[in-house]
């Protein structure tokens, strides 16, 4: 399926004014989809059904908000604001307000994982949320929010002092609401989100120290692990970054085996990550495009199209449901 030849020959289409204009479409279309309609006005965002309508709360004391929805649809309503979406300037105003006096935690620090209208249901510290918080920072910062810097300065200390494990070059993964360790799960999922907001950040300010974290990440995760098990994105570690091909306790956000739409995503970043370094790490370009090959080669369902969501160690499917995202990855890559 992918090859490459395929991968060398490129495509001017994809530069064409008018598959441009198309792109931009479909972008406004799905950000008009669930703006306004997912505002609460109670704070932070529903979730939508099918249809856009808001889902309705199973909680006496309002609908549940997690931190990463929170977090990316202010980072969507960035995005819409710079497509001149009506509403985004708003959206962006509520969603830093709720993340800001709702999520985060204003005694012990960090953010809360899930909240209602009360306060905080789990109060976990978790680096998969933490990342996206430093992803609406960075948005924040890209658009001259008031309240960029604050969060912007408050995030980047708590991943430095509660997440970073300088040794590895890698973030740890959760905590208690105290900061109390419950586990000594390491994850490639929370770093290579982290990642992404690493560089985000980096191109929002300049500071290079979100550069060098977000290519130690990548050093670890894809140019060690990803390279020593054929270019297969391993998801689960231990504490000292071995990786545990074992690990089962987590299907929803952690599922066993190998995610191939994690594999594209990694492509993408890192073709990113080489731009931002200055093309200095040419190990980042050799990785992305085995990245994507082998996903393709092995993930993807010649019958009935689509990738799988995940293959076991023998690249063989272990969850065959098909979800939009990894083609997303796909295209992005």
């Amino acid at each position: 399926m992918c090859s490459e030849r395929h991968l060398n020959q490129g495509s001017n289409f994809l530069a064409r004014p008018l598959h441009r204009l198309w792109l931009v479409n479909r972008a406004h279309d799905l950000l008009s989809f669930f703006l306004p309609a997912s505002i609460n006005s109670a704070g932070g965002f529903y979730a939508l059904d099918q249809k856009g309508a808001p889902i309705a709360a199973q909680e006496i004391f309002g609908e549940l908000r997690s931190l990463h929805a929170t977090t990316r649809m202010v980072h969507c309503a960035v995005i819409g604001h710079q497509l001149g979406l009506p509403g985004a300037d708003y959206a962006i105003d509520h969603g830093l307000d709720f993340l800001w006096s709702n999520h985060r935690d204003a005694r012990a620090g960090g953010y809360f994982w899930t909240v209602n209208d009360l306060g905080a249901v789990d109060g976990a510290k978790m680096a998969y949320g933490h990342a996206f918080v430093l992803l609406a920072a960075a948005s924040a910062k890209v658009v001259d929010h008031p309240d960029a810097d604050r969060l912007l300065t408050d995030i980047s200390q708590i991943l430095q002092d509660r997440f970073w494990d300088a040794k590895n070059g890698a973030a740890t993964e959760e905590y208690n609401q105290d900061w109390s360790v419950f586990s000594n799960y390491r994850g490639q999922n929370s770093n290579m989100h982290l990642t992404e907001s690493l560089m985000a950040a980096y191109e929002a300010t300049g500071d290079a120290t979100y550069l060098t974290k977000a290519t130690s990440i990548a050093e670890l995760i894809i140019n060690r692990h990803a390279r020593s098990q054929g270019w297969r994105v391993a998801e689960h570690f231990d504490p000292q970054w071995n990786i545990d091909r074992d690990y089962k306790d987590d299907p929803m956000f952690r599922p066993y085996g190998l995610t191939p739409g994690h594999a594209l995503e990694w492509a993408r970043l890192l073709v990113q990550l080489w731009e931002l370094g200055h093309r200095t790490h040419d190990w980042m370009l050799t990785a992305a495009k085995s990245l994507f090959i082998i996903a393709c080669e092995t993930g993807w369902d010649v019958v009935r199209g689509g990738f799988f969501y995940t293959l076991d160690w023998n690249n063989q499917p272990v969850f065959s449901d098909r979800f939009w995202w990894p083609c997303c990855e796909g295209i992005a890559a």
